[in-house]
């Protein structure tokens, strides 16, 4: 693929030059030009060195969306130290695991996350220093440090340096930094920007975190790519969705199948002024055929599914915007990215059949920080396995099917079981737990614990919701809890999911 920029950094510097006084991010009452963009990251980079942090470094992002998370976060890949976006939703404890296990230096956070920061701070032996914004003089200033005038350090960066690290959870309980080259973030914008036609005279609408990399590279380096505009807000909000559109006249938007739903069963929405939209984006879970539908009806225009996740750097396939659109489908690859359906042993499956879905190209990441035993296995042979099952039709086009893996996808957010669980059994007056999915109309599914009490001991299910969003984030939180005497084992001992779900289904307490 023709790539126009040699990394993050040589984009950022050239689409100053190209694009100058252009606002690149409207942020409610403020717009932020190409030039601008350029000056506060490069501000941020001499800021950073000064305080002694170097090209490897791991440098932590915990701050909600805004134009001085772009500052934080391209200031660091400037200096060539690694971006580590931490998740917002995410409580003391994880944040403590993800700080102890990159090893970050440095922090950038807003106030509002401050005590995070001040309870891990002195048990995160590496994180020497915390810059915060909105902050009273305690931590060192943001906005003093991007407020300077400075030229970036001269530091020699290429494609397949590593630019950033984010964590998802993993299947055995902790989360898993997963490292992203330059390259596989540059290769990843110019796919998506390609197969979706993102053009410069586009504006296009980021309201999912950008801690997430469907906001950062979908609806954030992609369309900085192409010059396009960005309309930034902090998050989703139905009642000002609408405005946002007609009032910058919005021609793309991304966001989960949660979103969707929610604007099909806003009031007023039928009302909207849509004339500017070309279409929207549905990744991170599947969504109902029939929802699909519906939406492109009421507010006549399209919707283009697609695939991705982190260890591809954000997306793999999707529906072409200018070719043939399958409703229920993933799509087809990006550009110059392979996805073929394997078996159990690795081996290509006939055409039709239900295989893992495994992808090569340049945007499959370098590998996981610090795991060469889970990077061997997830990049065996070349391929990254996802662990998730499609079959292809005639056409080459990809249905998923199910998911290899236990995960639970709520509105768009991954939730592992398994990780979950582990957390769970920290509980004192809990003896054996298992987590499972339920079916929800809104968020896709809901998260159930289904717990067995220690001997002698009561469960109250609201205290243990209350613990649970002191120990995790608030979206993992169980919806559904279900105290039980005991849970279906093999003779091994291991939980059998299927058949506490069977008797949960009876029960009535599963769909």
């Amino acid at each position: 693929m023709d790539i126009a920029f040699s990394s993050i950094s040589d984009m950022i510097v050239k689409q100053a030059r190209t694009m100058g006084d252009k606002p690149m991010i409207r942020y409610y009452e403020r717009d932020i030009s190409y030039r601008e963009m350029e000056e506060k990251s490069a501000a941020i980079a001499a800021g950073l060195e000064s305080l002694g942090v170097k090209k490897g470094d791991r440098v932590c992002l915990l701050m909600e969306n805004s134009p001085e998370y772009y500052f934080a976060y391209f200031g660091i890949i400037r200096l060539g130290a690694i971006a580590g976006p931490v998740n917002c939703w995410w409580q003391t404890r994880e944040i403590e695991y993800l700080f102890n296990d990159s090893g970050a230096v440095a922090a950038i956070v807003d106030t509002a996350y401050r005590a995070h920061i001040e309870a891990v701070r002195g048990k995160a032996p590496a994180l020497k220093h915390v810059i915060e914004r909105g902050g009273d003089g305690t931590f060192l200033s943001f906005e003093e440090m991007a407020g300077k005038k400075a030229v970036p350090p001269a530091v020699e960066i290429g494609m397949d340096d590593v630019s950033t690290i984010v964590y998802t959870s993993g299947t055995t309980g902790n989360p898993k930094g997963v490292l992203l080259t330059h390259g596989n973030i540059m290769t990843n914008s110019f796919q998506a920007g390609k197969l979706a036609n993102i053009r410069s005279n586009d504006v296009v609408m980021c309201f999912l975190p950008l801690f997430h990399v469907n906001g950062l590279v979908i609806t954030g380096t992609a369309p900085m790519c192409a010059g396009a505009q960005i309309v930034l807000r902090k998050g989703f909000s139905a009642g000002e969705f609408w405005d946002c559109v007609s009032k910058y006249r919005v021609s793309i938007f991304s966001g989960v199948p949660t979103v969707y739903q929610i604007l099909l069963n806003t009031p007023g929405s039928e009302k909207a002024d849509v004339s500017s939209l070309r279409y929207g984006v549905c990744g991170a879970a599947p969504m109902p055929v029939e929802t699909i539908r519906k939406f492109e009806e009421q507010f006549n225009m399209i919707i283009v599914e697609g695939y991705g996740l982190t260890e591809a750097t954000a997306g793999a396939s999707a529906n072409p915007i200018d070719g043939v659109r399958k409703i229920g489908s993933i799509g087809i690859p990006f550009a110059d990215s392979e996805i073929r359906l394997f078996d159990d042993d690795d081996r290509e499956v006939p055409q039709g059949e239900v295989g893992e879905i495994v992808i090569r190209g340049g945007n499959v990441m370098k590998g996981y920080f610090n795991k060469p035993e889970e990077t061997e296995k997830t990049l065996r042979g070349g391929w990254l396995h996802t662990g998730d099952m499609a079959y292809a039709d005639d056409d080459g086009y990809l249905f998923i099917v199910d998911r290899k893996k236990e995960m639970i996808i709520r509105g768009g957010e991954n939730i592992y079981p398994k990780e979950l669980e582990e957390i769970i059994y920290g509980h004192p007056k809990i003896q054996e737990v298992a987590v499972v999915g339920v079916k929800d109309e809104i968020y896709g599914e809901e998260v159930m614990a289904c717990l067995v009490p220690r001997p002698g001991e009561t469960i109250d299910t609201e205290e243990f919701r209350i613990w649970c969003k002191e120990n995790m984030a608030s979206y993992k939180v169980p919806k559904y809890v279900s105290i039980r005497t005991q849970l279906p084992k093999n003779i091994l001992g291991k939980t059998l999911k299927k058949e506490l779900k069977a008797a949960l289904k009876s029960e009535g307490l599963l769909k």
